[in-house]
């Protein structure tokens, strides 16, 4: 590299009633009960500047067959500046408008429901898109190449914004439960992706343990 690029701290500021101490997040969860046009976990970047990278991940458990979003970010450019969303075969990664869509494998096909969990990264210099799930790597594809993720997000948990902050599906909500949020500015190593289930990495920038949140809707906050 002919110089070293900064990583920026991506600061997400929202409000959950009152403040929330780290140990409010121990072996905790969101629980999305039902499915509804009115429930999310908003979060409220503060970004520094845009995004050309960044690593996401999260775990859930949920029994839904049909399609559902985990991770919605818009900006009054795009509904989809970043969009993390299962259908019954397939996941779709957006960002800025343009997804890349990865077929599920056979091997992740469930007899039981279980806890999931799934990163995605994407890096603007190359437009390459990687998906993880469970700790392992589907093939890569691209999208948004050149691209930079704007800094008036809206972010939020569980609902897919077809409009900036609104504008939701109730067929495309997401019912279960989610946990370990997590957002990077950079691609982190594939020995990190790998890791992440097992909570053996390196501090994030941003933490579950340390995120507040504001609820909306009929979401709440659970033992594991």
């Amino acid at each position: 590299q002919k110089t070293q690029r900064l990583w920026h701290m991506i600061t997400l500021e929202a409000v959950y009633l009152t403040a929330a101490s780290p140990s409010v997040f121990s072996r905790k969860v969101f629980v999305f009960p039902k499915s509804s046009t009115n429930s999310y976990v908003l979060l409220k970047p503060n970004l520094q500047q845009g995004l050309q990278h960044f690593t996401l991940s999260l775990e859930f458990f949920t029994d839904l067959t049909r399609s559902f979003v985990l991770f919605s970010a818009a900006s009054q450019d795009h509904d989809n500046e970043i969009l993390l969303m299962r259908h019954p075969e397939e996941y779709h990664t957006c960002v800025g408008g343009e997804c890349a869509i990865f077929t599920m494998p056979k091997l992740t096909a469930r007899s039981t429901f279980s806890w999931e969990s799934i990163c995605m990264t994407w890096d603007s210099a190359t437009g390459i898109v990687q998906l993880w799930l469970n700790g392992q790597r589907l093939p890569r594809k691209a999208a948004a190449k050149g691209y930079e993720v704007k800094m008036d997000l809206v972010v939020m948990l569980g609902q897919e914004q077809d409009s900036y902050g609104g504008n939701f599906d109730e067929d495309q909500s997401f019912v279960g439960e989610i946990a370990e949020v997590y957002l990077w500015d950079n691609i982190l190593p594939a020995e990190q992706i790998q890791n992440i289930q097992q909570h053996t990495i390196p501090s994030p920038l941003v933490a579950w343990t340390s995120l507040n949140f504001e609820i909306q809707g009929y979401v709440l906050m659970e033992p594991l």
